[in-house]
């Protein structure tokens, strides 16, 4: 019997193939419907939430020089509080809030007041005092009625 040895790919690098091109397959269909990648917004998104908190820790500490190597803290909007509120804008066709995104000199830019709120609360169940204690005063008078007309038999 003569053993031949298989030549070719083994089935762990067909795997690590299929699976590369599953990944770039579907950031292409991804691309083609939202006309970016998601690590774009991502990294966006951070290099803004590393300057606001930047921002923040200034405010709290009081140091005015704080801040990252490559981290420019020029021109970034403070956070959207409660009293300051969130602005409403249309960006590429979708209604954006942000207190960021939002600039000023978009047509569509609206401020929007922020609530406080505790959430899904349920409301409590109304209290009639009055109907309350009128069915209590009915029910010891004619508690009362009967105790008399058993007295007067």
């Amino acid at each position: 019997m003569n053993l031949q040895r298989q030549r070719g790919l083994s089935l762990i690098w067909v795997s690590v193939l299929f699976m590369l091109l599953g990944l770039v397959s579907m950031g292409f269909l991804y691309t083609i419907r939202y006309g970016h990648l998601p690590m774009q917004d991502v990294w966006s998104k951070w290099g803004k939430s590393a300057n606001v908190i930047g921002n923040e820790l200034k405010n709290v500490t009081g140091i005015q020089e704080l801040s990252l190597p490559g981290q420019n803290s020029s021109g970034v909007r403070q956070a959207a509080t409660v009293e300051s509120g969130v602005r409403r804008c249309t960006i590429d066709g979708k209604t954006v809030y942000s207190d960021t995104a939002c600039l000023d000199s978009n047509p569509t830019s609206t401020n929007i007041k922020l609530n406080d709120a505790k959430g899904f609360v349920k409301p409590p169940p109304p209290v009639e005092e009055a109907s309350a204690s009128n069915a209590e005063q009915d029910l010891r008078l004619k508690a009362l009625e009967k105790a008399l007309q058993k007295a007067q038999r």
